[in-house]
C-alpha cells in the first residue's frame, strides 16, 4: 500500500477497528447509548437510562410524583487527549513505504490501546466497595473472588448477566498454582487476556492493573459499571513530509473519556501476593 493512500478516513477505520486485540478493558466497558459527538477534549456526553425508576406507593386520589426524566441520564466528559507523531525515514527509495507505515500503524495502534487500558484500569478506586486479602496465595485467592461475586449479586447484578474480573499476571500466577480449572471458550471471540470463565466471572489478565506499593488493585465489575466513549476524527488524521528529513510521517489524536455509572457493580480487590512456603 502506497503512502498515498493512507487517507485520513481509512487510517481512523484502521486505527479504531480490532481493538479487543490490543486492550483488555476496553470491550468490558458500557458503551450506548452515549447520546453526542466526540470532536475535541471537553466534550459533554449523556448516557441515557443508566439509572432505575423509583417505585413509589400509590394512593387513590392523592397526587403521583413525576420524577425528572435527567434523573435516568448521567454526564460523560471527554477529558483525554493522547496522540503519536510518527516518522518513517526513507532509507531506501525502493522500499515499499506502504509496509513500513503499516507496521507503525500498528504499533501507534497499541500505544494507544495500552494508554487507554491503563486510563480505565484507573477507575479501581471509584469502586462503591472494596475487598482485601494482604496474603494472597493459591489457598487464599478462592475465598476473595468468591466475595467480590457475592458483592456483585448483592448489588442486583442478574446471575446470568455477564460478570468480569481483571487481575495482574502475578495473581493469575496463584490461581494456576492453586489448579483452578477454567472453562475455555474461543479467546478470539472474548478477546485479548481472556483466560476463561470461573465463579461467573470472564476472567482477564492485564498488566495495566494499577499497583501501589506490592497491592495489585484489580477489579470485578458488570458490563454496566463503567461507560466508555472514544474517537479518533478523521480531521484529527494528517500525513505530512517533515522539513530537513528525508522521511514521511503521520500523526493521530485519540479522544476518550469515561466514568463510573454504577459504582455498587464495581469491586475493587485489593490482593497482595504472598510466598507460598510463607503460608
Amino acid at each position: 500500500m502506497a503512502y498515498e493512500s493512507f487517507r485520513p478516513e481509512i487510517l481512523a477505520k484502521e486505527l479504531m477497528t480490532n481493538r479487543n486485540r490490543d486492550c483488555v478493558f476496553k470491550d468490558l466497558c458500557y458503551k450506548g447509548p452515549i447520546l453526542g459527538e466526540i470532536t475535541k477534549k471537553g466534550d459533554v456526553l449523556h448516557i441515557a437510562g443508566v439509572g432505575r425508576p423509583t417505585v413509589r406507593d400509590y394512593t387513590p386520589g392523592e397526587d403521583i410524583t413525576l420524577e425528572n426524566k435527567t434523573s435516568y441520564n448521567q454526564d460523560l466528559y471527554i477529558t483525554q487527549a493522547k496522540y503519536v507523531n510518527v516518522e518513517v525515514d526513507r532509507v531506501d527509495g525502493k522500499q515499499a513505504q506502504g509496509e513500513v507505515f503499516n507496521i507503525e500503524i500498528q504499533e501507534a495502534k497499541r500505544a494507544l490501546a495500552q494508554t487507554l487500558d491503563e486510563y480505565i484500569a484507573g477507575f479501581h478506586d471509584q469502586a462503591a466497595v472494596s475487598l482485601e486479602n494482604a496474603s494472597c496465595t493459591s489457598a487464599t485467592i478462592l475465598s476473595t473472588l468468591a466475595e467480590a461475586e457475592q458483592v456483585l449479586l448483592e448489588s442486583e447484578v442478574p446471575f446470568e448477566e455477564e460478570k468480569f474480573l481483571v487481575i495482574s499476571p502475578a495473581v493469575y500466577t496463584k490461581l494456576v498454582l492453586g489448579k483452578i480449572m477454567f472453562q475455555q471458550a474461543n479467546k478470539e471471540v472474548f478477546g485479548k487476556g481472556f483466560k476463561g470463565s470461573y465463579l461467573n466471572f470472564n476472567v482477564y489478565v492485564s498488566n495495566s492493573i494499577k499497583k501501589t506499593g506490592d497491592v495489585y488493585h484489580c477489579m470485578a465489575f458488570s458490563r454496566q459499571a463503567i461507560a466508555l466513549a472514544e474517537q479518533i476524527p478523521a480531521s484529527m488524521i494528517e500525513r505530512y513530509k517533515p522539513e530537513k528529513t528525508f522521511a514521511d510521517a503521520f500523526k493521530v489524536l485519540h479522544l476518550y473519556g469515561g466514568t463510573v455509572i454504577r459504582p455498587g457493580e464495581l469491586v475493587k480487590v485489593d490482593l497482595t501476593t504472598a510466598d507460598e512456603t510463607e503460608i
